[in-house]
């Protein structure tokens, strides 16, 4: 099927198109084609690729907002759906069938659902989690009568189901904003029984036999590994480790044992394959710094990835194991000429922190760009709003400040509670680097960011007003203690070892909130924010606008229609690139242009 070391293939209408994401590929051995997520049309859909034919086709309306999928062995029934139609994360459950048609099946507003991604003559069990309340429920449903019953609740945050067996469940249970652990359901008997053995940074999981599981993890260790958990009697093997790189993900060929690992390496990833039995003979796939969006197996030799970096949007290649010969230059192949390369400064407490550098070193401008989570990492992915900035002739520079993940456990909480200034202190310790190294000196750089990206960015701009020529807070929080108030429950307890709690650190919340301080701010303001958000509610966004505009401060607010938290679709992204685009050109204060610095929210333009 595959004559080449590695093959492209065509999973776009237009390849070069750079707002068009390709996630989540697998291989549907019975129909020989390969499935995978795109939003090219706007929202995401599911495509079908035939390797054979080249041809590719949309399955369902892409107007469902698909956001996972599972097949599944049962007659009539190809897979199970997950769809975030509102874009809320309010995750509900669809079957499409062998006939092509789409069948609801899981609905209930308000809910998150979880598939256990296994079917046993058509009954099956899953999560239903009430956003608006602290029970999450373990539920069984019959495909073929439509029953559904509730098994059990629990206080419990459960956020992932793996059926080992009819009657037998492998659940993951959330503890904190990093870890999670493992336990065990009996469908007869409606025992949770957690399991000591396996508790940490958890990532994927994958059944080997009835009672072992192959998993990422570090299991409170420093690295994430790869590990084997035997259920019964709680023993855990470490499959493939490398200390001072942490495993980011990896797929099992389910007959072969042959397995595709990607690592952290350089704020990138790079892919090696191994086998489960012999991981000490380990072939490198990579030769440039890229970003894996997503891989699988195609038959025993062919592995599928899906790859970009910060100037290429997401492609596919297929790569055979067992060709041999020379690698052509891509994502997979030879270093090419690169506009992104990766840096380090040292911060206020003397700890090494890295960096992406985007576009030129000399450029007369810049923007410091922070990412979300916070217990995540800025990767040399493509990311549209940023490559449109540097065409302009704005270096990004992507720091991983502390609290970010791929630098150890330990990396991770440095930022907790009251730590959160330490991580402003690396921003500004960034900032003074850019000065130094690149002469980048008041009214040259500016600072963005997504989601606590986007409150570090706020943090930013009201603690070191004179920093900053310009802003774009994405989603940010405005204030920790408010938004800690608004999240559900389950949440709160979930984010207490990040954040802290809303009553007992509300003096500390209320002395670091950017909302307190917005008539500190200088530059010029923009706040964007999905009207349809759900994790950072835009009152966060409202909040900091209507201060704004009392303090008599330069902002401008523009809500994201019936967007979410993430900007999954399309026609967000390229709204989000352009507005920023037509933002930061126009606070250029090196032109010597007049700027219109006029507050831009008014009180009717409030999201829905």
């Amino acid at each position: 099927m595959f004559d080449h070391a590695v093959t492209p293939l065509d999973l776009k209408d237009d390849p070069s198109s750079r707002h068009t994401r390709l996630k989540a590929v697998a291989w549907d051995a019975r129909a020989r084609e390969i499935l995978y997520l795109s939003n090219e049309a706007g929202p995401t859909g599911l495509w079908s690729f035939d390797p054979g034919t080249g041809m590719r086709k949309a399955l369902i309306d892409p107007e469902l907002n698909v956001t996972r999928f599972w097949l599944v062995d049962l007659p009539g029934v190809r897979l199970v759906l997950a769809c975030d139609h509102a874009c809320t994360e309010r995750e509900q459950l669809f079957l499409l069938l062998d006939d092509g048609s789409l069948r609801p099946w899981i609905e209930a507003a308000n809910t998150y659902h979880y598939f256990g991604g296994q079917m046993y003559d058509g009954t099956c069990c899953f999560v239903e989690n009430a956003a608006s309340e602290t029970r999450h429920r373990i539920m069984q449903a019959d495909v073929s009568t439509g029953d559904i019953r509730e098994l059990a609740s629990s206080d419990a945050v459960f956020t992932e189901l793996l059926a080992l067996s009819p009657n037998r469940l492998l659940v993951l249970e959330e503890r904190t904003n990093i870890d999670r652990r493992f336990c065990v359901f009996d469908v007869n008997s409606v025992a949770i029984t957690p399991l000591a053995a396996g508790a940490g940074r958890i990532g994927r999981v994958r059944r080997l036999s009835g009672n072992t599981v192959i998993f990422s993890g570090d299991l409170g260790g420093e690295w994430i590994g790869i590990h084997k958990l035997t259920i019964d009697t709680e023993a855990v093997e470490t499959v493939f480790e490398r200390p001072g790189q942490d495993v980011q993900d990896f797929c099992l060929h389910p007959e072969t044992g042959r397995m595709a690992i990607t690592l952290g390496k350089a704020c990138a990833s790079e892919i090696v394959a191994t086998t489960l039995d012999g991981v000490e003979d380990i072939q490198t796939l990579t030769r440039a710094p890229i970003h894996v969006q997503s891989m699988c197996f195609i038959g025993e030799d062919n592995l599928l990835t899906v790859t970009s970096n910060p100037f290429s949007p997401p492609a596919a290649q297929v790569h055979t194991l067992a060709q041999q010969g020379e690698t052509p230059a891509g994502p997979l192949g030879k270093p090419a000429d690169r506009r992104d390369r990766v840096g380090r400064f040292t911060s206020f407490d003397g700890r090494d922190i890295e960096f992406v550098l985007m576009g030129r070193s000399d450029s007369r401008r810049a923007v410091i760009y922070l990412h979300g989570g916070p217990e995540s990492k800025f990767e040399r992915s493509h990311c549209p709003i940023l490559e449109g900035l540097v065409e302009r002739g704005i270096a990004v520079i992507a720091p991983n400040i502390r609290g970010s993940a791929g630098y150890g456990r330990s990396f991770i909480g440095l930022d907790d509670g009251k730590n959160r200034t330490d991580a402003l202190g690396d921003v500004i310790a960034l900032r003074q680097h850019l000065r130094t190294q690149y002469g980048l000196q008041d009214g040259q750089v500016g600072i963005m960011g997504h989601s606590y990206g986007g409150f570090m960015t706020l943090m930013a701009i009201s603690h070191h007003p004179a920093l900053w020529s310009f802003a774009v807070a994405i989603a940010g929080m405005s204030h920790l203690g408010n938004f800690l108030k608004t999240a559900p429950a389950w949440r709160r307890r979930l984010r207490a070892m990040e954040y802290g709690d809303a009553a007992s650190h509300h003096e500390f919340f209320d002395h670091i909130a950017p909302l307190n301080r917005a008539g500190d701010i200088r530059c010029p303001l923009l706040i964007l924010h999905g009207d349809s958000d759900t994790r950072v509610p835009v009152s966060e966004s409202m909040s900091m606008a209507k201060a704004l505009t009392a303090a008599g401060k330069p902002c401008k607010v523009q809500w994201i229609a019936e967007e979410g938290h993430f900007l999954t679709k399309r026609t967000s992204t390229e709204f989000a690139a352009g507005a920023i685009n037509d933002f930061v050109n126009g606070s250029d204060q090196t032109k010597g242009e007049k700027r219109d610095d006029r507050v831009h929210f008014q009180a009717d333009q409030e999201a829905k």
